[in-house]
């Protein structure tokens, strides 16, 4: 199709207001990269903190820091439980080594997901020995720190395990 001369001003005009505005929204979005990044590096490091103190150390201290006064947790049997009974059942687990791989962080404003695989070398009581876990944390970010609203916790079965997706 052929452009009339009356018509290439107006889409020169229109080329050019997407190019600038394209351009000021990748500019926009590079400022915020470097503090998306301080983020991402902090959230890692607290996801992976928030893993072993629970897990191998039965230490409640972090988790009582971190997590909102409205955490939850699904757990890998299907229940429900609040800070103080997640606190309250740290004492069961048994693990010498817990591991975090596969983790991605998602942002949308003030909130972020932190989510991966979990293996867990140990027991829980009365449970036992867990396999591979998907886990998906829940943080928001007040006053400048992230806290912990949820976590769940999901375990891989046979086949998706056998197949490479989990």
């Amino acid at each position: 199709m052929r452009m009339k001369i009356g018509e290439w001003p107006f889409t020169l005009l229109l080329s050019a207001t997407v190019f600038a505005s394209t351009v000021s929204v990748m500019t926009f979005e590079e400022d915020g990269d470097a503090t998306r990044d301080t983020d991402r590096e902090t959230l890692l490091r607290l996801d992976a903190e928030l893993a072993h103190s629970q897990i191998v150390d039965r230490d409640p201290t972090f988790v009582s820091r971190v997590a909102l006064d409205n955490f939850r947790v699904l757990t890998p049997g299907g229940m429900f439980e609040n800070k103080d009974q997640v606190i309250a059942g740290l004492q069961a687990w048994d693990a010498r080594v817990v591991t975090l791989s596969g983790t991605e962080v998602l942002f949308h404003g003030d909130v972020a997901i932190v989510m991966g695989r979990m293996d867990i070398d140990g027991t829980l009581r009365p449970v036992g020995r867990w396999g591979p876990l998907k886990y998906m944390s829940t943080w928001v970010k007040e006053e400048g720190d992230w806290r912990l609203l949820s976590r769940s916790l999901t375990p891989c079965i046979d086949k998706l395990i056998e197949v490479g997706r989990c």
